[in-house]
């Protein structure tokens, strides 16, 4: 079972994955984001995490708060 830390914030159904845990497509995708401006691509690869079903980027300060 999955805990609610691992849900997404916004949409509240999918899982927020790391950059590791992401497919090449799905990390095209997360280059495009809009939060790509605001972080160097080497701190969101280390912190952020991202939701597919709706593309919420949550940085890691973001989820322990």
């Amino acid at each position: 079972m999955e805990s609610s830390a691992e849900r997404c914030k916004r949409c509240g159904e999918g899982r927020m994955r790391s950059w590791d845990e992401l497919n090449e497509e799905e990390r095209e995708v997360v280059r495009r984001l809009p939060m790509s401006a605001g972080y160097s691509q080497e701190e969101r690869r280390a912190r952020n995490r991202w939701c597919t079903l709706c593309w919420h980027e949550a940085a890691a300060r973001e989820e322990r708060a």
